[in-house]
């Protein structure tokens, strides 16, 4: 009877421990979403991503076209590849700093 109590025990400590895990994991995961790559946005795939692909796509902050025009640097109605990968996204304010 000794062995059943101790072995309840420790399956119990060990489902609380991974759900702690998963849980920390989940929750670093949310924070913040993966960016899609240029290609996945470039539907069309002629280099460039013009607002309909970019409006097809969900924002985590922002309207679209807000970001989109900060993303298209020189201002010429679309993004290219370089203006993509040298947008550095504004970071999430910290709930604490509030």
């Amino acid at each position: 009877m000794n062995i059943d109590i101790k072995q309840a025990i420790v399956v119990t400590l060990l489902i609380l421990a991974s759900s702690q895990v998963l849980a920390k994991s989940d929750k670093n995961n949310g924070d913040r979403p993966s960016r899609p790559t240029f290609e996945s946005i470039d539907t069309n795939e002629d280099g460039d991503i013009d607002f309909d692909e970019f409006s097809s796509h969900e924002v985590p902050h922002g309207d679209h076209q807000t970001i989109f025009d900060e993303m298209d640097a020189d201002n010429n109605g679309v993004i290219s590849n370089e203006e993509f990968a040298n947008h550095k996204p504004p970071r999430p304010r910290n709930r604490k700093d509030n």
